[in-house]
């Protein structure tokens, strides 16, 4: 699997204009007019797309490898199946080498893109299933595709959802809480990767960028709570909900065919990642010593009661962890409804 650092965030074009989103934030701008939309001019075209590769055609397009196979014909003959996908579906390979399969087969990489050019075939004939016959097949390098065409991806507006943020640590009042924020986001390498960083492995927001909407939809619960409850410390709750599940960027380790618990995950949770990371954040922002335990209690209790046994570190002992406990618990079992 790629490293994070060495690639994998880079894939994701539109992660380019996040200096932008991060120069913002600290200059406490009025205006998010900066923002601008990447265009996506390696995108994939739509009549490309696996979901509508139903019928026969000469095809030169791209895909990612999910699963590479050396099968052997019936007249003896021996050739490489590869399992193809992008963002809407599977579909077949197969490539018929003269000559060298082996060669050839260890070459290929699962989880690279490659350019495929072919034959779109139905077979068994009327049978309504298709197959891409390969002819060529070529590594592209990462600046070559975009990364949201291969994997399942957020539908949602990506910049729209980061100018919401801004608009929030913007609208703060508390300074130190301000400034915490802004150490997070006002890093490059952070908010590159917060922004891609999926939520989960199987169950909600499971897909390139359901961290940054799992995120947001957290936090507009809350915003509605504390029109319903104005005694809670607005500042202090939306602090915690764009913080509370940091530590899944450190959970899990993602490619372009799949999400899985990284070491870390499995060993320590995200619930004390997060915890962790915005402890160390807090020894170098001055914030006074009962604001930070408050917010670390939210952040370690949010997965509800320990008896409940879904990860929090303490009971929710406070209005505001309650508050987001349920917010998150409430934006998971809907989001999950929907899947």
């Amino acid at each position: 699997m790629n490293d994070p650092d060495d690639g994998q965030k880079k894939l994701f074009e539109a992660t380019k204009k996040v200096e932008e989103v991060a120069k913002e934030i600290a200059s406490d701008a009025k205006s998010d007019d900066d923002l601008v939309v990447v265009e996506d001019i390696n995108a994939k075209s739509d009549e490309d797309m696996v979901e509508n590769l139903n019928c026969q055609k000469i095809i030169s397009s791209t895909f990612v490898v999910a699963n590479k196979n050396i099968r052997t014909s019936a007249g003896g003959r021996d050739y490489i199946t590869l399992t193809l996908s992008d963002r809407t579906g599977q579909i077949d390979g197969r490539l018929f080498p003269d000559g060298g399969v082996q060669d050839i087969f260890t070459t290929i990489t699962n989880g690279s893109i490659y350019k495929c050019d072919g034959k779109v075939n139905e077979f068994p004939p009327d049978s309504g299933k298709y197959n891409i016959v390969i002819e060529h097949l070529m590594e592209l390098p990462s600046d070559e595709y975009i990364l949201e065409d291969y994997i399942r991806t957020s539908s949602n507006d990506k910049e729209k959802l980061i100018k919401y943020i801004i608009s929030t640590i913007k609208d703060l009042e508390n300074i130190e809480l301000k400034n915490l924020l802004k150490s997070f986001f006002c890093d490059n390498r952070f908010s590159k990767e917060f922004y891609i960083a999926p939520a989960a492995k199987i169950h909600h927001h499971n897909y390139v960028g359901g961290l940054l909407d799992h995120t947001v939809e957290v936090l507009k619960i809350c915003k509605t709570l504390t029109e319903l409850f104005p005694q809670l410390d607005k500042d202090l709750l939306y602090t915690a909900a764009l913080l509370h599940d940091i530590g899944k960027m450190r959970a899990y380790d993602y490619d372009n065919v799949s999400i899985k618990m990284s070491e870390e995950g499995q060993l320590l949770d995200h619930l004390y990642l997060s915890g962790e990371m915005v402890e160390e954040k807090l020894m170098e922002v001055k914030i006074p010593k009962d604001l930070s335990n408050q917010l670390l209690h939210i952040i370690l209790s949010h997965h509800g009661a320990v008896s409940n046994g879904w990860g929090s570190i303490v009971d929710p002992k406070t209005p505001e962890a309650v508050a987001l406990h349920y917010a998150d618990l409430l934006d998971a079992r809907v989001k999950d409804m929907f899947k």
